[in-house]
């Protein structure tokens, strides 16, 4: 009897020493992601509409994006789904956005520099933004205390921000008290459009400019892009580009360098790997 305790011991030490070990393994290596996540972190980079991603808001987290793009449809019951998963908005995004900013106080909870956290939402092919508008409210409801929002028309400030591509401007006027934006164009630029329903505007780089990334920028349109971007900081805008040609390096870089020298608070690509490379060690303006 005596003789076969020290083996049970040991086997039970040995298990101990193995389980301690795995333990150690699996909390370090979360801990390295989450440093690795904080550390990527760029407020210039943005995770442009991607449908065949199945988990949207990972990928534009995982690499330290400042925001995301998300095609949505209005589903049963009047829920807002993300185009092609099926899934709630609010289980593929909204939730575990709130999730974050409950523990960390925002998004990037050490980052110092402080912008929300943009969601852009983008009506699906067929769905007029007017459907999307009629349930946001309602969708939205339950994240008031992360969500930036406007009272009384004015802009409360908060960890998250979400727009509204092509909302509509009537709707938008109307509503003095709404957890949701609209997002315009650069069109809407030196429009007196209130920035209370706009504070931001996007487009996609072909909707203006000519240039193919090859060669030089043409002085105009150079000309053309810094002064709108100019125009809509003066207004208290901030500026989203997106649509940026990512099948040649040499082309995507060249974009991307022409619009971070103009100032574009977000970037958008699909590539957004490809794309924080790019940005880190390039600060931002503002």
């Amino acid at each position: 009897m005596s003789g076969s305790s020290p083996s049970i011991v040991d086997g039970f030490t040995a298990t101990a020493v193995v389980a301690g070990l795995a333990a150690l393994s699996v909390s370090t290596a979360a801990a390295t992601s989450v440093v690795r996540r904080e550390r990527s972190y760029h407020p210039r980079a943005h995770a442009s509409r991607f449908d065949g991603c199945r988990n949207p808001l990972g990928r534009a987290l995982r690499y330290g994006c400042a925001g995301l793009s998300v095609g949505v449809q209005v589903g049963p019951r009047g829920r807002i789904h993300v185009v092609d998963t099926g899934e709630p908005l609010s289980r593929l995004v909204l939730d575990p956005l709130h999730a974050r900013v409950r523990a960390k106080g925002r998004v990037y909870g050490d980052d110092a520099r402080f912008q929300p956290f943009t969601v852009v939402l983008e009506a699906a092919e067929g769905v007029a933004p007017s459907h999307v508008v009629d349930v946001l409210d309602d969708e939205l409801a339950g994240y008031t205390d992360m969500l930036s929002r406007c009272v009384a028309g004015t802009v409360q400030p908060g960890p998250v921000l979400v727009a509204l591509a092509a909302a509509p401007r009537a709707i938008l006027d109307a509503r003095h008290n709404r957890l949701y934006f609209g997002e315009g164009t650069l069109a809407d630029v030196d429009r007196r459009v209130a920035t209370s329903s706009v504070p931001l505007v996007g487009e996609h780089v072909a909707w203006r400019f000519g240039w193919d990334g090859r060669e030089e920028m043409p002085a105009e349109e150079r000309h053309v892009l810094t002064t709108l971007v100019r125009q809509a900081h003066a207004e208290g805008k901030r500026v989203r580009i997106f649509g940026v040609p990512e099948t040649r390096r040499a082309v995507r870089q060249a974009f991307w360098r022409e619009l971070h020298d103009a100032g574009t608070d977000l970037v958008g690509a699909r590539e957004v790997g490809a794309l924080r490379r790019f940005l880190r060690g390039r600060p931002a303006h503002r």
